[in-house]
């Protein structure tokens, strides 16, 4: 499979919350594409919920839209995107990125990673930050959602200062 340059497999996430929910998404997939959105519980992902978002997968990937972002999260973007398509929020090379990502995961059925990159979300080009995306399948062969996890650390932690 081939990867856009910003991709990366989900294997060689370097954040400790990316690496544990990918750790927790291959257990529960076992031998599937993906597991169902229902597997993943509260109690699974308690200490990672802050930095944890989930999204669905509309029209086999024509959108997607935003069901849920940790307070970590919220926090970074400024707002709730909760219920939000991804073709109704403003353009801007963080959300076209989070577009590719999804896309190519969809088209793929596979997960991706973004970063440690730094952050091109208005007013925060002082951090830097990694995107995780796993898909969700309700019926085994097609992405339906995804579950993810977005860390966020000073520009320079984990990339070299741009």
């Amino acid at each position: 499979m081939t990867l856009h340059s910003d991709l990366k497999p989900a294997e060689s996430a370097v954040g400790e919350k990316s690496r544990a929910l990918h750790a927790l998404w291959r257990e529960l997939k076992g031998d599937r594409m993906a597991p169902k959105r229902e597997e993943i519980t509260l109690g699974h992902v308690r200490a990672l919920s802050p930095w944890i978002w989930t999204i669905d997968v509309v029209d086999d990937g024509a959108d997607f839209r935003f069901r849920l972002a940790g307070d970590r999260i919220i926090q970074f973007l400024g707002k709730r995107f909760a219920g939000s398509l991804l073709s109704g929020v403003p353009e801007s090379p963080f959300f076209e990125r989070m577009k590719r990502t999804l896309t190519h995961c969809v088209e793929h059925k596979q997960p991706a990673a973004v970063g440690p990159v730094r952050s091109d979300y208005k007013d925060t080009d002082h951090w830097e930050i990694e995107a995780l995306a796993l898909p969700l399948s309700e019926d085994g062969d097609k992405v339906t959602g995804f579950v993810g996890a977005m860390e966020i650390w000073p520009l320079g932690t984990k990339t070299r200062k741009c």
